[in-house]
């Protein structure tokens, strides 16, 4: 039985592509873990998750593609199930990225490092970003993925190296400027802000949201 992906976790799996052993934290019912075994996108698979049901419908899933033996499953809280270096490379998708953010930190408190990771939060990517300089990780790739008519970023990370980003890299992607589109995207946004100012033109935060977006776009040449 082949896995399908939907379009966001189709472009984590493009990043993720090559590791030795690939660890999906959060892994719910495994798929994105079975299909890099799969596929050949990967050799091995952990799949973590703090619940119990999600990791039994992994396994199940795991044995009805044929990987069960070369995927393993454990519960746990973030990274903590998981040892420094046992992976090469981490996903962690689907979740808030002020949440993914204290995983990252707390993992790398432990020393536990790893040499690439691939993340999508579903919210605040800034959060992810700021961490990832922080703790010493490059960023290479930075993009936006369209699934089911909603954009999520899509972040990865190399160990080694480290970087500052500015105000507008964290707030809208390492390689916004280059991105045509994020341009056009941001003009709808703009647009979007324009139409509330006008209907409250006191409404708290639009104005700063208004004069980001106006830097970007500026930036970008537009």
């Amino acid at each position: 039985m082949p896995v399908r992906l939907d379009e966001r976790l189709a472009a984590v799996a493009a990043l993720a592509t090559g590791a030795g052993t690939v660890c999906d934290i959060g892994c719910d019912h495994g798929k994105l873990a079975c299909y890099m075994v799969q596929t050949g996108r990967a050799e091995r698979a952990i799949a973590t998750d703090i619940s119990a049901p999600s990791l039994r419908k992994a396994e199940q899933l795991a044995a009805e593609t044929g990987v069960y033996d070369r995927m393993q499953t454990r519960q746990g809280d973030g990274l903590d199930p998981v040892l420094a270096g046992e992976a090469d490379t981490v996903v962690i998708a689907g979740m808030g990225g002020d949440l993914i953010a204290r995983i990252l930190e707390r993992a790398c408190a432990q020393g536990k490092r790893f040499k690439k990771l691939v993340l999508s939060p579903n919210t605040h990517p800034e959060r992810v970003r700021e961490v990832l300089a922080k703790e010493g990780y490059t960023l290479t790739a930075d993009s936006v993925a369209e699934c089911s008519g909603k954009p999520y970023t899509v972040i990865a990370a190399e160990e080694g190296g480290g970087e500052s980003l500015s105000e507008l890299q964290l707030a809208f992607g390492k390689f916004f400027a280059s991105d045509a589109a994020f341009a056009r995207r941001a003009a709808e946004r703009l647009s979007e802000l324009d139409a509330m100012l006008g209907e409250n033109p006191d409404a708290a935060g639009f104005k700063e949201k208004k004069a980001l977006f106006e830097r970007a776009l500026k930036e970008c040449g537009k």
